[in-house]
């Protein structure tokens, strides 16, 4: 079988060159002579296209063609049960915007899948009984009983796998604990015990099950998340992948946050400050930011054994650390994700490393690290090992590998990969029964277009299109493993390919990234339907913020408003297609805003983070890289320092967990009461006179203080420019009309954001650094819009003297390949295996130059925007 039979032959990809690297920093991870190999996506121009049955291409150019037979789930299937009798597989669908139990049942060699879906909104606040949310934790207690873990109203259920019907409810929030976080679960059914992992408390709570009653509740590490129970019963073994101690402020009052919440981070990390915590000022006094502790202690990315053999309460028998130490070697925590209990073994799958750690279950010490590489890519990570199940008969442990769309196969009598299999995309739980392999696929086969080229589905809402799969397959023989392989690898663009690099110009120095908010193509791009080297993949009456758009009556409880047709929403957006290059087949690699900015920072989410993002979901803090989701390699901030490449930040990575965002916030946007850092990197190189996302800060206000800031530190002072600048622009992300504000529609927000646009364009093209720039343009997700080819598919602009004219690109990629591009651009070489592997934008790049700046296309009507009256609405 081969992935690419469908494909046309990709674009040539980028050529890397070796930079010279600061001594002791990751050094080995840039001398491998297969940094100058050549790699891309499989997709080639192809678009993506969902196809269950068949291979589908991703969007960003990948291909899943899995084995097996699929089965759709709910969303976000985040973990697995098999029943008792084996009839049944369930799975707990974590979201977002829509939770669920899945059961899948078995009728002779037939499965049928059927749906329970929470029936309760699940962001209402009120704390009576009702069902809102399904969280990671799922276990039969027999085959009529099935128990699942709420998330964040801290309770367990129980359903009847038959039909639905809830049997029992146990609330984890007493015995003084609050605000309880239910996740994994382990059953004991020879003892009739729950254990429940309390992710908020860090903890793990043991139940009786006879008498529906807490037994005890054990610390254990840094934010707990995988669990598993020894065969016997004498052992519970929890995974630790947190790093850190968050700590609220101390001095930090949330009744007058705006006068005792700080208006940036405390500190870096790491840093000294961090280490031994800091004070600092606000209008109201001194604050305390207490230290985060020791980021190698032995409950951070660890598992904690606890051992409840006796008639006494558990307690936790001993805490052994996994994967790399954080320090020289790794910019992050290794992640321990995945767990599973042999009779004399115990592995973990640690995430950022991309290894299995073996430990003895006699001794309980680490007895060697599996590693899980890519040949000829050994240097970089990416291969996200997750779930875990063990196949005894044969000695395999299987791993559900959520980066590269598959599942490995160790062979546990060597201790090494021998095989991958490929599945579904997102691979992230999985269990064996007899010789049949079930997985778990949180994307499923992507989610294909919401909308035709007329019109919006009827239920368009991105969120409302997505279902997880689940993968049923028999396990292969061991002489299969090479083929399956070999697709794994070609469906991944692991292949080194022969045709040399499209060329990049060398003239380009500096590197701009511009990032705004949710739009997809066809919503603000689709009715540009031809460029000069032909034909667009647009939809023009998709294009509601377009050159034509039409402002559609925004109602509140008061007054109607009036709407505007044949509106020009966004004629900078429009001008610089026109003038220089724009992408039809480039997409947003996250699934909610929030891992938009993971991916866009080089941090691709784990299985943990993306359970947790899209528990999270509408809510924005979290939406920014927390430092136990730094890979091992770190993040795009990280890669830039260690290669030397000077950058400034504007906006970007401050959403971070307790932030606060509202009016009356200026110049940065948000109020921070908890000692959650930056990394040390951003921290020393991002503006303080730039706001975050707050869509109460007018984008005119923002462009505003990034041209002052560049005019006060280099223009003035003849400083060199920083070669990489990274704003986030975020208005067009919508909110609610404000019209005694001058967002008379939701659209204003909109037609702010492209004005700004301009602004900030036209002041940078007529910058001396203008000949040796390059400016990208894109979105954070597109959950906002809808889009005939893919919901996924986003805008992508290039401007620069570099840049071809009026030109289209086809290649299908997506933010690896983006910053791919910029990596290209900037001489350094790949940070992690998905821009390593992606399909670049080097097509929008030419020898013939135009150095002619850009001038802003002033507002078309201001009856839709007038940039003199746009404030920020007043502090109540």
């Amino acid at each position: 079988m081969n992935a690419l039979r469908y494909m046309s032959p990709p674009a040539a990809n980028c050529h890397y060159k070796r930079k010279v690297l600061p001594a002791g920093i990751l050094m080995v991870f840039w001398l491998s002579p297969a940094a100058h190999a050549e790699y891309r996506a499989p997709a080639g121009e192809k678009p993506a296209i969902r196809r269950p049955g068949a291979a589908s291409i991703l969007p960003g150019g990948r291909v899943i063609v899995p084995v097996g037979r699929q089965y759709v789930t709910g969303v976000g299937p985040f973990s697995i049960a098999i029943s008792p009798d084996g009839k049944r597989a369930a799975t707990a669908n974590g979201g977002p915007n829509r939770y669920s139990v899945s059961v899948i049942e078995r009728s002779g060699d037939r499965w049928r899948a059927k749906e329970y879906v929470v029936p309760a909104d699940a962001e209402s606040d009120s704390e009576d009984g009702d069902w809102r949310r399904v969280f990671m934790g799922i276990a039969f207690e027999d085959n009529g009983k099935l128990w699942v873990s709420e998330g964040n109203s801290g309770r367990v259920r129980a359903l009847n796998p038959s039909n639905g019907e809830t049997r029992e409810v146990i609330d984890l929030n007493q015995d003084g604990f609050e605000d309880s976080y239910t996740g994994g679960l382990a059953i004991d059914r020879e003892r009739g015990r729950l254990y429940v992992v309390d992710q908020a408390n860090d903890r793990v709570a043991a139940i009786d099950l006879s008498k529906k009653r807490i037994l005890a509740s054990v610390r254990v590490g840094r934010l707990p998340f995988a669990i598993a129970l020894a065969p016997g019963g004498s052992r519970v073994y929890v995974t630790n992948p947190g790093m850190l101690e968050y700590r609220p402020l101390s001095g930090a009052d949330p009744t007058r946050i705006r006068d005792t919440g700080l208006p940036f981070p405390a500190f870096g990390f790491p840093s000294p400050e961090a280490a031994s915590g800091v004070r600092r000022e606000t209008p109201a006094g001194t604050i305390e930011a207490p230290p985060l502790g020791d980021a190698n202690s032995e409950r951070s990315n660890s598992v904690a054994v606890i051992n409840v053999s006796g008639p006494g309460p558990p307690a936790v028998e001993k805490f052994v650390r996994t994967g790399l130490a954080f320090g020289e070697h790794s910019q992050g925590g290794s992640s321990p994700s995945g767990i599973l209990a042999t009779a004399d073994r115990v592995y973990v799958s640690n995430a950022h490393n991309d290894s299995v750690s073996v430990l003895s279950a006699r001794t309980l010490e680490l007895e060697t690290e599996i590693r899980i590489r890519i040949p000829t890519l050994e240097y970089l990570r990416g291969v996200l090992p997750s779930g875990l199940a063990y196949h005894e008969a044969s000695g395999w442990l299987l791993v559900a590998e959520a980066g590269m769309n598959a599942v490995g196969i160790i062979d546990t009598r060597q201790n090494k990969i021998i095989g991958h299999l490929p599945v579904g995309w997102f691979p992230a739980a999985i269990a064996v029964r007899g010789d049949d392999l079930y997985v778990t696929n949180i994307r499923g086969h992507g989610t294909g277009p919401n909308a035709t080229e007329k019109r919006a589905f009827r239920q368009s809402f991105q969120g409302s299109l997505r279902r997880g799969t689940l993968t049923i397959a028999p396990l292969p023989g061991r002489d299969e493993l090479p083929k399956q392989t070999g697709l794994v690898y070609d469906a991944n663009g692991f292949l080194p390919r022969k045709e040399a690099a499209k060329e990049l110009p060398e003239a380009i120095r500096y590197v701009v990234l511009i990032v705004k908010e949710n739009r997809t193509f066809d919503e603000v791009m689709g009715d540009i339907t031809t460029a000069s080297n032909g034909s667009v993949a647009g939809a023009p009456l998709l294009a509601r913020f377009g050159e034509h758009g039409i402002i559609y009556p925004d109602y509140d409880s008061e007054r109607p408003r009036l709407g505007l047709r044949n509106i020009n929403v966004t004629p900078n957006h429009h001008a610089i297609a026109r003038r220089w290059s724009f992408s039809d087949n480039f997409y947003a690699s996250s699934e909610v805003d929030a891992d938009g900015h993971h991916w866009l920072a080089g941090a691709y989410p784990n299985a943990r983070t993306a359970s947790l993002l899209r528990a999270v979901n509408g809510g924005r803090s979290r939406r920014s890289v927390h430092p136990d989701e730094q890979p091992e390699a770190g993040t795009l901030w990280h890669h830039l320092e260690r290669n030397g490449i000077s950058f400034r930040n504007f906006g970007e990575g401050l959403e971070l967990a307790g932030v606060y965002q509202g009016p009356g916030l200026k110049p940065t946007g948000g109020r921070y009461l908890t000692n959650v850092p930056l990394p040390e990197p951003l921290y020393r190189n991002t503006s303080r006179d730039y706001p975050q996302y707050n869509t109460n800060i007018p984008d005119q206000y923002r462009a505003t203080r990034f041209i002052g800031e560049i005019e006060r530190d280099f223009v003035k002072t003849g400083k060199d420019l920083p070669r990489f600048l990274f704003l986030l622009l975020p208005n067009d992300h919508l909110a609610s009309p404000r019209p005694e504000d001058g967002y008379p529609f939701k659209a204003s927000y909109v037609a702010d954001n492209d004005y700004a646009l301009g602004r900030i364009l036209e002041y940078l093209s007529k910058t001396r650094w203008w000949k040796q720039m390059a400016v990208f343009i894109t979105e954070d997700g597109t959950q906002g819009g809808v889009d005939h080819i893919d919901s996924h598919r986003t805008l992508l602009l290039v401007a620069s003297p570099y840049a071809r004219k009026n030109y289209v690109s086809h290649v299908n990629t997506s933010f690896p390949g983006l910053l791919k591009t910029v990596f290209r651009l900037l001489g350094m070489p790949p940070l992690n295996l998905f821009d390593a592997a992606a399909s670049d934008l080097a097509d929008c790049f030419t020898d013939e130059v135009d150095f002619a700046p850009y001038e802003v296309v002033p507002i078309a009507r201001k009856d839709l925007f007038d940039p003199e009256k746009a404030r920020e609405p007043a502090v109540r």
